[in-house]
């Protein structure tokens, strides 16, 4: 009874398992035929002659898996299957599908995407050059890999680790199949370029140690875009006639310590790509001849200087990663328009130790030093008046990588009547001297080009009032303030008070040759105040009164403050009087009144007074 019972425990144990691997074939099958419909996937005989009552074959699991590998397509052969590299080298365990993920190049279906400048750019795909040995593969390699795509694609259920490995030990390792030549062992005399499988006429060669490994390759002069990757030469001749052809040339990833000579005159070259080199020297006539050029790609690179200008203005120049340039002939480039700089964010140059404008030795952003163009080019011009001149004065190092270029404005003689209507960007000083300017308006409200100027010089004008200063970010963060020799009447000291409650910022306000109108508040408050000032206002003893023939800082308030006289002064004199008078009738009729007591006789105005009735009455 015992035995049945283990006899039945094993044959429901086998059926459960035949059951869950023919259902998980089935569905691995139903799935691949979905995702490969044009394919005819075969079930492995061995599986579908199993019968319940005997154990499934021991290599069911792997039959299934390796069936389950989709077979490359034609377009991605060199790229059909990886070794495992973390297992032996002379050993395979196990084979992966290998699919592309490369990225489309310029010309491809993303070319809509990118910048103008790239339209005409060809790069290579990175793993053109890590299967090198499977684009490059002939003789013996070649069928080993024959060899290994035919077990994969007709005989993947039958592929074992094992099968591998002894097949592997016939015929080399396989692991060279797919592994890249090291140059050592490549001839240099021979042609190491190959053509792009999707792009005519577009050729890439990978881990050049020579030149004449690409100049030995036929058809050159048929070549239309070329990319080498991982080129380590000591220099790069850039007149050698191979590129005499190209439109197209990227030289990238490798290890070059400079360009010499230039390219071939008239070349056809529209871009050219020679990034992530190490190059530290580029002569100064490389591109000198090359009238389509459209883009210059010199970034992550140790140049100190970028080569003359093309015959064509506004290239597209990445300078992105060479922490090495110079500031000071890089701005010159940018002023004379020669390149149109691009990806400026990540582009940076070295101060000149001997330079004027500098004071740091921090970097300075190049999207600073484009600043310095835009200073010239928008510098204000006046109709009827003139132009006003325009110059860097200095680059403000202000964080890290962050700085600012100080542009002065300078509109002084000219005769005007109002303050330019637009000014550069950064605008730090404006030099307004010596017009005919009556009122500031609204501009440094309303205009943005004004909201970064902290010095304005606006001496010999006929300016009446600041008051169009209070409440703008000019007062708030000025640093010097010319105003002698205005019209000046009031000098509103509640608001500028306020800004110069920051001792440490050191501002200045300069208002000599003003003749403000003096009065008693003059004398009494505005005097103080220019006294407890006199750091921050230091001409306040040259600011005179109007109507006075002295300064403000001479006012004596005694004098000021006195009232004119008027009619209120004379009341006291008038209550003095009555009280006089009122004192003398008292006095009078208290001594008329003794008289008629003691005399007997009323005084002498009452006795000439007429009798009245009532006297009469008395009488009697």
């Amino acid at each position: 009874m015992k035995i049945a019972l283990t006899t039945l425990a094993a044959l429901k144990h086998t059926c459960v398992r035949f059951v869950v691997d023919n259902l998980v074939l089935l569905l691995m099958l139903l799935a691949y035929a979905c995702a490969h419909p044009e394919q005819q996937v075969t079930v492995p005989p061995q599986s579908l002659a199993a019968t319940p009552s005997e154990p499934a074959p021991p290599l069911v699991t792997q039959s299934i898996e390796v069936a389950m590998v989709s077979p490359p397509s034609p377009t991605s052969a060199p790229n059909r299957h990886r070794v495992n590299e973390a297992d032996n080298a002379d050993s395979l365990s196990a084979i992966t599908p290998m699919t592309s993920t490369t990225t489309a190049t310029p010309s491809a279906a993303v070319s809509s995407e990118l910048p103008e400048y790239l339209r005409n750019c060809f790069y290579a795909e990175e793993e053109l050059c890590l299967n090198w040995r499977r684009h490059n593969a002939s003789g013996d390699d070649s069928q080993i890999s024959d060899r290994a795509d035919i077990l994969l694609d007709t005989g993947a259920e039958n592929i074992t680790a094992d099968n591998m490995t002894a097949y592997s030990g016939q015929n080399g390792s396989l692991s060279q199949v797919h592994g890249q030549q090291s140059p050592g062992e490549r001839d240099s005399n021979s042609c190491q370029c190959r053509e792009h499988p999707t792009h005519a006429n577009s050729w890439y060669c990978c881990n050049i140690t020579h030149i004449s490994m690409v100049s030995s390759c036929s058809n050159i002069s048929k070549w239309t875009n070329l990319h080498v990757r991982n080129l380590t030469v000591q220099a790069m001749n850039l007149s050698n006639p191979i590129y005499r052809s190209l439109q197209s040339l990227a030289v990238t990833d490798g290890n070059i310590m400079q360009l010499t000579n230039a390219f071939p005159r008239h070349s056809k070259l529209k871009c050219l790509n020679i990034s992530n080199n190490n190059i530290s020297e580029i002569a100064s006539r490389a591109v000198k001849d090359v009238p389509h050029l459209e883009f210059l790609g010199i970034s992550n690179n140790l140049l100190s200087r970028v080569p003359n200008r093309n015959q064509n203005k506004n290239i597209a120049l990445d300078i992105s990663g060479n922490m090495r340039l110079l500031c000071e002939p890089l701005s010159e480039i940018i002023y004379i328009d020669s390149f149109n700089i691009v990806n400026p964010e990540h582009s940076f140059c070295l101060y000149n130790a001997t330079h004027k404008w500098f004071n740091s030795t921090d970097l300075v952003s190049v999207k600073q030093l484009e600043s310095i163009k835009k200073c010239g080019t928008k510098c204000p011009s006046i109709p009827n008046y003139g132009n006003c001149s325009c110059n860097i004065y200095s680059i403000m190092i202000i964080q890290g990588d962050q700085s600012r270029t100080v542009c002065n404005v300078d509109c002084s003689n000219l005769g005007l009547v109002e303050l330019p209507s637009q000014l550069p960007d950064n605008t730090f000083t404006l030099n307004i001297s010596n017009n005919k300017i009556s009122s500031l308006g609204d501009h440094f409200h309303t205009n943005p080009t004004y909201y970064n100027i902290v010095k304005l010089v606006a001496d010999n004008n006929h300016i009446s009032s600041i008051y169009e200063f209070e409440g703008t970010k000019f007062i708030e963060q000025f640093q010097r303030l010319y105003m002698r020799n205005n019209s000046l009447s009031k000098i509103p000291e509640y608001f500028l008070n306020n800004a110069l409650m920051d001792t440490g910022i050191g501002r200045r306000i300069y208002l000599a040759e003003n003749r403000l109108q003096c009065d008693c508040n003059s004398a009494k408050t505005l005097q103080n105040w220019l006294k407890e000032r006199s750091t921050d206002i230091p001409d306040y003893m040259d600011i005179r009164c109007r109507n006075l023939p002295q300064s403000v800082i001479e006012l004596q308030e005694t004098k000021l403050c006195q009232s004119p006289p008027d009619w209120t002064d004379y009341i006291y004199y008038l209550i003095a009087a009555e009280i006089i008078l009122l004192l003398a009738l008292i006095t009078k009729v208290s001594y008329d009144y003794w008289v008629f007591k003691t005399a007997g006789y009323l005084p002498w105005p009452a006795s000439k007074m007429p009798k009245l009735p009532c006297d009469w009455l008395c009488e009697s």
